[in-house]
């Protein structure tokens, strides 16, 4: 009995991709390409799945994920696309699907003009993994087409950001160029003139949010997570408008670039790597206001001096969960609440505790606790209930996996290099590929080796030295935090599970 096959289409175009134009890759060529082609061959359609506007670069894709919840749920059986490229332009990512995860779940997968039949192989099979590193070349050429376009338009003085800078607008003529927003230019001049006044940037906030002033991620309507703290400046705010040359005309870009193609993580640029530009907008405080307000700023930073108190860094909220902070006053330190300090009572209570009574509270409470365990005991508890060594576990566990799974692939590829399918260029260019990946998976593995030893040794020598609790390297390793509440009860929480 022949199986019956239940198709789901998966359609994809990128932004760049598009904006070329031409119907060769538009959704609707592709929609017509495979609805011909189940006619012919007599498949059953039964959704379509179409990720309009994303790049085949990663496999984050809403529509996709869709598709693959409807695999799993049994809802379909069979993938198709035009070609390789709309499944996917990554190369490690697009061979996982075709040659582990579509077979491993019982999938087939035809893509059309490819000529690719998983439940019927050809010789023309051979081809796809060179066509799929193919893929990923034409994926890193535009990639560097867009950013060098995207660049060379910076250095124009055109304004290439998501969000635009409080106090301004984009133009309705051009929208990649900076004009002054009346109202919100207006709060930029005040909290200038404020700063310039001697106002520190925490009451020039709090002034703000009394007032009802919406603060820049709730004017600019940016997609943020709405909380009691979203309607709230913050003096870190205050900061970043008081030390941006946006506002005296210049216009600084590209401060932070993707440490590569296939990662969304950022890294910040060295200053000569940035683009500056001059006289780019209309300036909404002169110069000399901007000079003399961040003059003012480097003064306070000279004389703020830290203050490392025993338990720093561990005492909470036990309301808001926010950091206590350490204020000085004439009978000795307190603590109080960081949202307090900063907002105001409209978040949090003061919740003060003196810092003196505190330490000798804590420090009692963990002479107790040891006293009551010998070091093997303490030892036991701490690498058997300790969740940094299982995330360390597992990881390692799954990194083997892969290292173990693309060694077999440069083997496979060897054998493919003697009998005749890949060309030698082809082996070395998938080879060098593939072993760049292991390197990497190779270094994260060697990286978290190391540091579970380093972890495993501090513990040890934490052991070994009979617990110095008037030391707070001690401390943190064995507390994970000390709350407080509005009527000054304490909440004393270990590292680890079994340790109260």
């Amino acid at each position: 009995m022949n199986k019956k096959y239940k198709a789901g289409v998966y359609a994809r175009i990128s932004i760049s991709e598009s904006n070329i134009g031409g119907d060769s890759t538009s959704i609707v060529n592709q929609k017509s390409i495979i609805e011909e082609y189940c006619r012919n061959k007599d498949i059953e359609i039964v959704d379509y799945y179409i990720d309009d506007g994303y790049s085949g670069g990663n496999f984050d894709r809403p529509s996709f994920n869709r598709m693959l919840d409807d695999l799993n749920k049994k809802i379909i059986n069979l993938v198709i696309t035009k070609d390789i490229s709309r499944l996917g332009r990554d190369f490690i990512g697009t061979g996982n699907y075709i040659y582990k995860y579509f077979p491993e779940h019982d999938i087939r997968y035809i893509a059309v003009l490819d000529n690719y039949d998983s439940l019927n192989p050809s010789i023309s099979d051979d081809i796809i993994p060179f066509k799929a590193v193919l893929n990923d070349m034409y994926l890193k050429d535009i990639s560097r087409k867009i950013k060098s376009s995207r660049h060379e338009l910076m250095r124009k003085g055109y304004y290439m950001g998501s969000t635009v800078p409080y106090g301004y607008k984009r133009s309705v003529t051009d929208s990649r160029i900076l004009e002054i927003d009346e109202y919100s230019s207006f709060i930029v001049k005040r909290i200038f003139s404020l700063k310039d006044k001697g106002n520190s940037s925490s009451s020039i906030a709090r002034l703000l949010t009394d007032e009802g002033i919406e603060p820049p991620s709730i004017y600019n309507k940016r997609n943020i997570n709405i909380s009691k703290f979203s309607d709230i400046w913050k003096a870190e705010t205050i900061d970043y408008i008081l030390s941006n040359e946006v506002y005296i005309g210049k216009m600084t870009q590209r401060k932070y670039d993707r440490v590569s193609l296939k990662s969304k993580r950022k890294i910040k640029l060295a200053k000569e790597s940035w683009i500056m530009c001059e006289n780019t907008h209309e300036p909404i405080v002169e110069v000399s206001l901007f000079e003399r307000v961040n003059n003012i700023k480097k003064r306070s930073l000279i004389r703020y001096k830290k203050y490392n108190f025993l338990l720093k860094g561990l005492v909470k909220c036990h309301d808001c969960n926010s950091i206590m902070l350490v204020r000085a006053i004439k009978s000795g330190n307190i603590y109080c609440c960081k949202n307090y300090a900063k907002f105001g009572s409209k978040v949090c209570k003061m919740h003060y505790f003196r810092e003196d009574v505190l330490n000798t509270l804590v420090i009692n409470s963990l002479t107790n606790f040891c006293n009551n365990l010998d070091k093997v005991n303490i030892m036991n508890n701490i690498l058997l209930n300790s969740d940094v060594f299982k995330y360390f576990d597992l990881n390692i566990k799954k990194l083997d996996l892969s290292i173990k799974e693309y060694s077999h692939i440069i083997i496979e590829l060897y054998k493919d290099k003697d009998n005749g399918i890949l060309s030698e260029e082809e082996f070395i260019t998938l080879k060098n590929e593939i072993n760049d990946y292991l390197k990497n998976e190779c270094d994260k593995k060697a990286m978290l080796l190391k540091r579970k030893e380093e972890i495993f040794d501090d513990i040890k020598s934490i052991v070994d030295k009979a617990l110095d609790f008037n030391n707070i390297n001690i401390i943190s390793k064995i507390i994970n935090s000390v709350e407080i509440d509005n009527d000054k009860n304490l909440y004393i929480y270990y590292n680890f599970k079994d340790l109260k």
